[in-house]
């Protein structure tokens, strides 16, 4: 597709299915040199090959690390596997969880689960990534991410947008403290995505649909798509981009 990531290292965190899939994927498609697939488990919720398959296809260097993001030393021996590549160049944060039932009333264990995924789990992988770029004097990128979720608030997704608004402000506040060692980071936040579990899920395909109809380009956005503004946020085309949250939404926030 290009080379906008030509010779890079790049981990993404849960990329075994839907959107950090394609990411991983894309990451080999933009010509990066290895991709670190970290999940909880490598078996994909699309069926057919996994990821590392489908990434060794395309002839690149690729390793699976399976990896509870919520687990600080976990996430530490992760990055660490990069570290045979010659270390990462592009960390993507994408592991995150939706609950069964979210809203005002949402249960304390189930709260307290969806953060330590969306919010604890981001933070630790910009850390561990940010040592490693640090230690190997590297001018690296961290892409984190959030959700239009996170930037507009709905009734029956408090908790997930609670933490998807701190990922956006994470990273805005880790490309203040990261900047002076050239370390950029930026959060993307998607709209409504074709994944499996929309098109699985009668409940969630309802609710998209009205999410489509009012979309300004009227239909729902690829996971491709945003594997292409991660590979954008995390190339040298964006060199002098960092503290933003990119909406990929297709316009639907820009309307009301």
């Amino acid at each position: 597709m290009s080379d906008i990531l030509k010779d890079k290292v790049v981990v993404v965190t849960g990329a075994a299915s839907g959107i950090g899939r394609a990411i991983a994927i894309g990451a080999a498609q933009h010509g990066a040199r290895a991709v670190i697939v970290s999940d909880i488990t490598e078996t994909s919720n699309e069926g057919g090959r996994t990821t590392t398959s489908e990434i060794e296809a395309l002839g690149v260097a690729v390793r699976f690390q399976r990896t509870d993001v919520s687990q600080r030393a976990q996430v530490d021996a992760l990055v660490e596997a990069a570290a045979e590549f010659g270390g990462v160049d592009v960390m993507v944060a994408n592991a995150g969880i939706t609950l069964r039932s979210d809203g005002p009333d949402v249960a304390e264990d189930d709260y307290r689960r969806l953060m330590t995924v969306n919010l604890d789990g981001v933070l630790f992988s910009a850390q561990a990534a940010a040592r490693q770029m640090k230690a190997n004097r590297k001018a690296g990128s961290i892409v984190l991410m959030a959700s239009m979720g996170g930037i507009a608030g709905a009734g029956m997704t408090v908790a997930y947008s609670t933490s998807k608004g701190g990922v956006v402000l994470m990273a805005k506040a880790l490309a203040d403290a990261l900047g002076p060692d050239g370390i950029r980071v930026n959060a993307v936040a998607p709209g409504v995505i074709d994944t499996h579990l929309v098109r699985t899920n009668p409940g969630i395909a309802a609710a998209s649909e009205g999410f489509r109809q009012r979309t300004p380009l009227r239909r729902l956005g690829k996971p491709s798509e945003i594997a292409d503004a991660v590979a954008w946020l995390g190339s040298d085309m964006a060199s002098y981009v960092s503290g933003i949250a990119l909406l990929v939404d297709g316009g639907l926030l820009s309307v009301i």
